[in-house]
């Protein structure tokens, strides 16, 4: 008895898989952008949360400082590494200390208020984990050198020598003990920073903190004398984070805070 049965032609089974390859293709593609557009949005979610932990926290302590016209205020800021004046702030790496209100450890496993001298700057990050280079970790598209936003808070013994406060930031560690203040804990509040830049309001107008011809720029740190002028009323600032080394999102935080008057 014949059969009737036969098999796929040469062209058939060619066409077969070239339409099976294209499928797999157009499959593979929208899996691609699917997931990508997901990465993408946990992403910007990261770094907008926190972005904003990071600047609330420095909110936080620039409107709880203790009044401009105290004498127990010593507020300074500095100017760091890099060209403050592009309009985006980067390349900026500032710095801030502040005499403020804050919660702070009790040594018994809870927190209290207490009025302590607190410092924000920008360290290199070394993470092992990171791509490293020369000791420090770079982004990994752009090789962009990552920083650590950093904040150290102080306790005021009744003897401290606030004068210390005038030389750079960050305080050195034994300088600041021999002055009188007690490291009370370090915080890295954001891992993946590219710059911080910090503007004081002169009025009438935003002025960087090296910028030339100002004497509010030239009268920092307020504080140690009579008849030292007052802080600015505002004080911006301005943070460039991105959500990991891998850069998958960056974003450009700004916050504008009143400096307490009296």
């Amino acid at each position: 008895m014949k059969s009737n049965r036969r098999g796929f032609t040469l062209i058939e089974l060619l066409v077969s898989v070239a339409l099976a390859s294209l499928l797999v293709t157009v499959l593979a593609v929208l899996f691609f952008r699917t997931t990508s557009t997901v990465v993408a949005g946990e992403a910007r979610m990261a770094v907008s949360e926190d972005g904003r932990h990071a600047l609330d926290q420095v909110a936080s302590d620039l409107e709880n400082m203790h009044p401009s016209t105290s004498a127990a205020q010593r507020f300074h800021a500095s100017d760091g590494p890099g060209d403050a004046t592009l309009p985006d702030g980067s390349e900026a790496k500032d710095a801030l200390a502040m005499v403020t209100s804050t919660m702070v450890p009790d040594g018994a496993g809870g927190r209290v208020l207490a009025t302590v001298l607190s410092e924000y700057f920008l360290a290199a990050e070394t993470d092992p984990e990171l791509s490293i280079a020369g000791g420090t970790a770079n982004a990994i598209r752009s090789g962009r050198p990552l920083k650590a936003l950093k904040r150290r808070t102080w306790r005021i013994t009744k003897d401290a020598a606030l004068g210390v406060v005038k030389g750079a930031l960050p305080l050195n560690l034994s300088a600041a003990t021999a002055a009188g203040l007690e490291l009370i804990e370090e915080n890295t509040l954001h891992q993946f920073v590219m710059s911080m830049n910090v503007e004081l309001f002169e009025n009438p107008a935003w002025r960087e903190l090296h910028a030339t011809g100002s004497a509010l720029i030239a009268a920092l740190p307020i504080g140690d004398v009579a008849g030292e002028p007052v802080l600015p009323r505002k004080v911006r600032i301005s943070l460039r984070v991105i959500e990991g080394s891998g850069e998958n999102c960056e974003r450009l935080f700004q916050r504008e805070c009143w400096v307490p008057a009296e």
